[in-house]
């Protein structure tokens, strides 16, 4: 979907695009709870780990990484306790990125992808932390003006545009939903043939989840 979204940048008159994860959220002291990727992450990604941001760069050269991760390093101790992860060259090999690096060279990086750009493009206004972010940054950059880097002009709303993208489905997502309603249907009929007078929900949730479980839904 990277491949889509930099041709609508470069369309739209170039630029960058900023799309980060979800972030985590603790449930009480050293407890999170389950994390969920942000849905406009995976779509353009397919990677769901947490503290994660995907970078488009419509202006880049042909020498220069147009498709950039950033996402956490491995971590053999951690993945102990929090499952695999791909880490920076992991993520670069495996899922097809031009470059990635880890997660906490963002701030270092942002202000030189934005340096000369025409635009910035990101989900206005859905986080304080990410706004603050994105000044922090068109600030870092601001001030090489007088070396000549030029700061982005403007700023963009992202999400319509991905709204619109998401609404358009090709053969692989097409065939996906054809699976999931395959297996919701076989969840739903055994259900109904297992139900009887005096069972209980929880009994009849068994039925879907066992189905949809043994399915690799």
């Amino acid at each position: 979907m990277t491949a889509s979204s930099r041709r609508w940048l470069r369309e739209s008159g170039g630029g960058v695009a900023i799309i980060p994860t979800a972030r985590e959220v603790m449930r009480n002291r050293d407890a999170d709870y389950p994390f969920h990727h942000d849905s406009y992450f995976y779509y353009l990604t397919g990677f769901t780990e947490p503290e994660a941001t995907l970078v488009l760069n419509a202006g880049a050269k042909a020498d220069k990484p147009a498709a950039i991760l950033f996402c956490r390093e491995k971590n053999a101790e951690h993945e102990t306790w929090e499952g695999f992860r791909y880490g920076s060259d992991g993520a670069h090999l495996a899922l097809g990125f031009n470059a990635a690096f880890s997660i906490d060279q963002l701030d270092t990086e942002m202000p030189r992808l934005l340096a000369d750009n025409p635009a910035l493009h990101y989900a206005l206004g859905s986080s304080a932390e990410l706004d603050e972010q994105v000044r922090g940054w068109l600030v870092a950059v601001r001030a090489q003006s007088r070396i000549g880097v030029k700061a982005p002009t403007k700023v963009i709303d992202l999400l319509p545009v991905l709204d619109e993208m998401r609404l358009i489905k090709d053969t692989h997502e097409l065939g996906v939903m054809r699976r999931v309603g395959t297996i919701s249907a076989e969840a739903h009929q055994r259900a109904m043939q297992t139900c009887r007078p005096g069972m209980h929900e929880y009994e009849i949730e068994a039925e879907l989840l066992y189905t949809f479980r043994r399915r690799g839904a």
